[in-house]
């Protein structure tokens, strides 16, 4: 199975993964420390918890959109099992975050939306740009 050469859209891609995390990375943090003053910490470590593990499946993501083979069938393969990864991995530790770690699920909650908004911004930033 051939792998195809980087390309700028590869980049591309890689770098708007990289910046998405960035930002809910930051955001996490500051909404964390507002959820630590507010409620509590275990809160805080809970938002922190779900905004690394969203962060974590864009990294499993884009780093398959990287790879993608050449031929269409290999990369739907690819591309199915990412996304079957990324299902395990997720309710996996939601489990782990639940069941041992005791995080409270609202913290969870609140870290998963925070990350799926920004998801959300930038690509509403990025069809803009495109309609212009």
């Amino acid at each position: 199975m051939q792998e195809r050469p980087p390309s700028t859209a590869s980049w591309a891609i890689s770098a708007y993964v990289g910046r998405v995390a960035a930002w809910v990375l930051v955001l996490a943090l500051l909404i964390a420390a507002l959820c630590a003053w507010r409620w509590s910490v275990t809160e805080a470590w809970a938002v922190l918890y779900a905004a690394l593990l969203s962060v974590i499946n864009m990294l499993i993501l884009g780093s398959r959109l990287l790879a993608l083979p050449v031929a269409p069938a290999a990369a739907g393969k690819r591309l199915g099992g990412a996304v079957l990864q990324r299902w395990v991995f997720t309710i996996v530790a939601l489990l782990l975050a639940v069941a041992w770690l005791k995080l409270p699920v609202p913290g969870l909650v609140i870290g998963f939306l925070l990350a799926h908004f920004v998801y959300l911004g930038f690509m509403l930033r990025e069809r803009s740009r495109k309609r212009r």
